[in-house]
């Protein structure tokens, strides 16, 4: 007679197969993801206008290595040519890579000849 598994077995079987189960559906998507950025420069969203947008690509340089990640908004109108767009820039390293500091910055851009140019001001 086989001898039946106790609560606490059955609990585990159940988060362990759950845990495997993530695994499976996590895994493939994000090494398929890295393997696409290895070969393209940069993958790139953009929204409703051109100055709102989200970049990801490979850090390529020497050393550190991994993935950078940044984004822009417009997080201020002055008029419909002048604006206050936020750029955002994250690392996310590997290896014996330091540690990289995510950085934010805000700047005026102006619309001339239907493109947009930053000024070098800060934002107002």
């Amino acid at each position: 007679m086989a001898k039946q598994p106790t609560k606490l077995q059955q609990q585990i079987n159940w988060y362990l197969s759950l845990f495997v189960l993530i695994l499976f559906v996590l895994v493939p998507p994000v090494l398929c993801g890295l393997f696409y950025l290895s070969q393209v420069p940069e993958v790139m969203w953009q929204r409703d206008d051109e100055l709102t947008f989200d970049r990801i690509w490979m850090y390529r340089e020497r050393r550190p290595l991994g993935i950078a990640y940044q984004t822009q908004r417009v997080i201020e109108e002055y008029s419909q040519a002048e604006v206050c767009v936020q750029s955002s820039l994250h690392f996310f390293l590997w290896g014996r890579s330091g540690q990289a500091q995510p950085a934010t910055s805000s700047h005026r851009m102006v619309l001339v000849d239907d493109h947009w140019q930053s000024t070098g001001e800060a934002c107002r």
